[in-house]
């Protein structure tokens, strides 16, 4: 009896476990519509406004120079 009770417990909260994977789970996403994680990509270059790369070469340069 307990073995029957314990069987349809684990079967039960199977069904269940499968039926929330299934909502959680995006039906329509493709791996093709994201680029691949391991493969190297160029580091993002984002300047506050009024920034240019010019300028903070300088200040890296001016930093390089005073930290002897």
């Amino acid at each position: 009896m307990a073995d029957q009770a314990a069987n349809t417990s684990a079967k039960r909260n199977a069904e269940e476990t499968q039926t929330l994977r299934s909502k959680l789970v995006d039906q329509h996403i493709s791996m093709l519509n994201y680029p691949d994680p391991l493969k190297p990509r160029a580091p993002l270059q984002v300047y506050p406004q009024g920034i240019t790369p010019e300028m903070e070469a300088r200040w890296l340069q001016m930093l390089k120079q005073n930290s002897v």
